[in-house]
């Protein structure tokens, strides 16, 4: 099947609302957690973190089902019982990622939050030579102790300067442990990608993660009702932005431009939030961060990206937030 080649201002158009697109996630995450974001609790009209998280993978679960359930019809079904379960084992990483990701966003800066969550390149790559076989090259392991030097400079930072102290650290460890969570979502997605539908394997990911969070919400008596027509607009604008503008729109430009090009793209997430922040919630990361925040981004694409026979290329694991 021939691809069609997306011309170059399409293609410079496309970049450009993707990377805007991603940059809002944190933002109407917090729009949508109120004045007083918390993990399991909000003020009146407000989401706590762990609905916002429920609500963002039902939404996309919902949004993709029918171009799933059409492109199953169309053909036979590429959905086998093994492949179900590494499905549902997918679901329950990204409904970690994302309990953690959002709950990071009540705790600690949006600029924090978003720049460790971006680390997860470099556990999918330790990921794929200890479970897959596949080969570390040295640039990973380089890459991966510049990310950690970054990683606890943020850390360290918040928690002795950050307004919240210890809160902020906190929410620095859940942003971390938010990008060791994704990692099995992205390695699974290796596994089966080649044999399962893209938008099928999407829809039943995110309605397994939505099953999972579903049932901590309602365990932990987190309120899923009751919010604002601000929330829920916020709500409604994570799934249309960072999901379909943001990822669907990256993965359509894969067909055109170089995997490398999207990758770098990916990585300008946490400058793009971080902006975002300073100018709508005038929030500034302590002086440090900026310390620690590129050595994270440098890590993250020395690991990711390298040159071969002249041309560049890039293993892309679009960060899911």
């Amino acid at each position: 099947m021939t691809q069609r080649v997306i011309s170059r201002p399409t293609v410079v158009v496309g970049l450009l609302v993707g990377i805007v697109a991603v940059s809002t996630s944190a933002i109407l995450a917090r729009y949508a957690m109120g004045p007083s974001p918390e993990v399991l609790t909000a003020t009146p009209g407000a989401a706590p973190a762990l609905a916002v998280a429920f609500w963002r993978t039902a939404g996309g679960a919902l949004a993709l089902a029918p171009l799933a359930l059409r492109a199953e019809l169309r053909g036979p079904g590429s959905v086998s019982r093994a492949h179900h379960g590494l499905l549902v084992c997918s679901g329950v990483a990204l409904g970690l990622h994302f309990a953690l990701f959002q709950g990071s966003l009540a705790l600690t800066t949006v600029a924090s939050a978003v720049t460790l969550a971006t680390m997860s390149p470099i556990f999918v790559g330790l990921g794929a030579w200890w479970l897959l076989g596949e080969r570390a090259a040295r640039r990973v392991w380089i890459g991966m102790a510049l990310t950690i030097v970054g990683a606890v400079t943020i850390g360290v930072a918040d928690a002795a300067g950050h307004e919240f102290g210890l809160r902020a650290l906190v929410g620095d460890v859940m942003a971390f442990g938010s990008a060791l969570a994704v990692t099995g979502y992205f390695l699974v997605g290796r596994a089966t990608r080649q044999r399962v539908r893209a938008t099928t394997y999407s829809t039943l990911v995110y309605a397994w993660a939505a099953v999972g969070l579903l049932a901590a919400c309602l365990a932990l008596e987190v309120p899923l009702l009751g919010y604002s027509p601000a929330t829920w607009l916020a709500l409604a604008g994570i799934v249309v932005g960072p999901q379909l503008l943001g990822h669907t729109v990256f993965n359509t430009l894969l067909s055109t431009v170089s995997a490398t090009v999207i990758a770098i793209a990916v990585l300008s997430e946490p400058l793009g939030a971080g902006v975002l922040a300073w100018v709508l919630f005038d929030e500034l990361p302590t002086a440090w961060f900026w310390v620690g925040a590129p050595l994270v981004l440098l890590g993250v694409a020395v690991a990711t990206v390298s040159r071969r026979r002249g041309r560049q290329t890039a293993e892309v694991t679009a960060v899911e937030t």
